[in-house]
């Protein structure tokens, strides 16, 4: 599946689970403030992640 924060893609986990978002986002090494950081953001919201098959 493949995770995006908004329109960007953040990075794929290959899985036969359900997961969390929190799941994915420690699966890929998500840096949150690297992330906000590289992207101009002054904070983000784990409401407008989302995945797609």
């Amino acid at each position: 599946m493949k995770m995006y924060y908004e329109d960007i893609l953040v990075g794929e986990v290959l899985t036969n689970r359900s997961m969390t978002t929190d799941e994915a986002l420690e699966l890929i090494g998500f840096d949150e403030e690297k992330f906000i950081s590289d992207n101009g953001y002054d904070n983000i919201d784990h409401n407008d992640f989302r995945v797609e098959n």
